[in-house]
């Protein structure tokens, strides 16, 4: 003997709801063009909370990992429904900051934020959402509940303080590897400093001979360029090889092409060194390319 069918379905509702207690509810037409929350059938293989999530995203366009569940309700035929159904409920909750923008399908005309005594006070609110209201509004008046809003506004608010001390120690890593950098640099140009003073010391003596003054002071300029040259390789920056390599737009920026035994596009002279750090160039080379 077959079974009568017996019209029963599996539903879900989604209470999108702020810090402030308002809930969106949309104007559903299918509902009498009644007030509804975010909500659906739940298909086959389908866990309840899958069929929330998914109901969420295609009426409303939120997306959410996951969603807290608050109670389950029943009814059976509501009159404003287009059809006859025995309703067996899962109702969940996703917690918003403020009143984000929602944007609904086409089987809503309408959204509105509101509180849960607002949409009780209300005539246009579907029954089945109204039974859910009412049962939600029991339990949030337990303290376990109150105890949880509690903690969810100061969860926010060590949040914000998290944000904030984040902020400053970015700062304070930034300035302190900008002392780093100019302490590795400072003794470089201290001797820059030395080597000009000696310079002009020499120059002031008339008993040295001019050769040994320029050798001496080439010997300090020649220091100082190594010194300096490892500096930058302790920053991770290096010198690009450039000549006889093949011209790269990414690193090299050609001035000038000339006639050449060599191929096409290969590097004859360097006008102006470019830099490396890592992967990443921080100034192209200037080159003289070979013409084809």
């Amino acid at each position: 003997m077959m079974k009568e069918n017996k019209n029963i379905s599996v539903i879900t509702g989604i209470f999108v709801e702020n810090e402030k207690g308002e809930i969106w509810f949309g104007r559903m037409p299918k509902w009498s063009n009644k007030l509804v929350i975010v909500g659906g059938h739940v298909e086959h293989g389908e866990t309840l909370e899958e069929a929330a999530l998914r109901e969420m995203k295609e009426e409303i366009n939120v997306d959410a990992k996951f969603l807290e569940y608050i109670c389950n309700i029943e009814i059976i035929d509501p009159v404003e429904y287009t059809k006859k159904k025995h309703f067996v409920g899962f109702n969940f909750r996703h917690r918003v900051e403020g009143r984000p923008e929602i944007n609904f399908n086409d089987e809503f005309t309408e959204g509105l934020w509101l509180t849960i005594d607002d949409a009780l006070d209300r005539d246009d609110l579907n029954e089945l959402t109204r039974l859910s209201l009412e049962k939600i509004k029991n339990i949030t008046m337990c303290d376990s509940c109150e105890k949880y809003k509690s903690g969810w506004a100061r969860a926010q608010a060590d949040y914000k303080n998290l944000l904030r001390e984040m902020d400053a120690k970015k700062t304070e890593v930034v300035q302190w590897s900008k002392q780093m950098i100019i302490e590795d640099f400072l003794p470089v140009y201290d001797n820059f400093k030395k080597a000009f003073e000696t310079q002009s010391e020499v120059n002031d003596n008339a008993d040295v001979d001019a050769d040994k003054k320029f050798e001496n002071w080439k010997k300090g300029i020649e220091y100082i360029m190594k010194q300096y040259g490892k500096v930058l390789e302790q920053h991770g920056v290096v010198e690009m090889k450039t000549v006889g390599e093949i011209f790269d737009p990414t690193k090299h920026e050609a001035m000038q092409e000339e006639e050449s035994d060599e191929s096409e596009g290969t590097i004859l002279r360097e006008l102006d060194p470019g830099y490396m750090m890592g992967d990443k160039v921080v100034k192209v080379a200037k080159v003289v390319v070979a013409k084809g």
